[in-house]
C-alpha cells in the first residue's frame, strides 16, 4: 500500500468503513473542488437542503441530523432571538481529531434555514468547536 493510502486509512481509521467514502468525499474532495468560496458554497447548499427537506419542528431537524449521520443536535437554550444547539456523539468527535479541520458550514446552513422556515423569518447560523468538550456549538440568530 503507497504511503497517501496509508495516511488516508490512518486518518480514518476510527470511523466506520461504511463512512469513510462520506468522510472523504466531504472532508478532502468537495472543499478541494469548491476552493476558497468552499464556506460560502457549503453554506448555502445547507440552506438548500433544507428547503428540500423541511422539518416540522425542532425534534425533528435533530432526527434528521442523526439520519444524515450529521451528529447529535439538541436544543441547549431559546431566546426571543437566539437558538444555542450543541451537536456531539461519536462521529463529531473524530471529525474534531481529523489532520485536516472539518467544516461544519453544511449543517450551519442547515440549521439556519430551517429555523427560517419554522419560524417564518431569517435567521443565520454560526459555529464554534469546542474540542475539549468533544462538540460543537451552533448559534442561530433570527430577525
Amino acid at each position: 500500500m503507497n504511503e497517501q493510502i496509508a495516511n488516508l486509512f490512518d486518518e480514518y481509521s476510527d470511523v466506520p468503513s461504511s463512512l469513510i467514502g462520506h468522510e472523504v468525499l466531504r472532508n478532502q474532495l468537495l472543499p478541494n473542488l469548491l476552493g476558497k468560496e468552499k464556506d460560502t458554497i457549503l453554506y448555502f447548499m445547507g440552506k438548500s437542503l433544507a428547503r428540500k427537506y423541511p422539518c416540522e419542528s425542532i425534534d425533528e431537524i435533530g432526527t434528521f441530523f442523526g439520519a444524515m449521520s450529521w451528529g447529535e443536535l439538541y436544543l441547549e437554550k431559546e431566546k426571543k432571538k437566539e437558538y444555542q444547539f450543541t451537536l456531539s456523539g461519536e462521529l463529531t468527535q473524530k471529525r474534531l481529531k481529523y489532520k485536516t479541520p472539518y467544516n461544519f458550514r453544511l449543517e450551519a446552513g442547515f440549521l439556519a434555514e430551517q429555523i427560517t422556515l419554522l419560524l417564518g423569518t431569517t435567521a443565520e447560523c454560526a459555529y464554534e468547536c469546542h474540542s475539549k468538550k468533544q462538540t460543537i456549538s451552533f448559534t442561530v440568530m433570527t430577525t
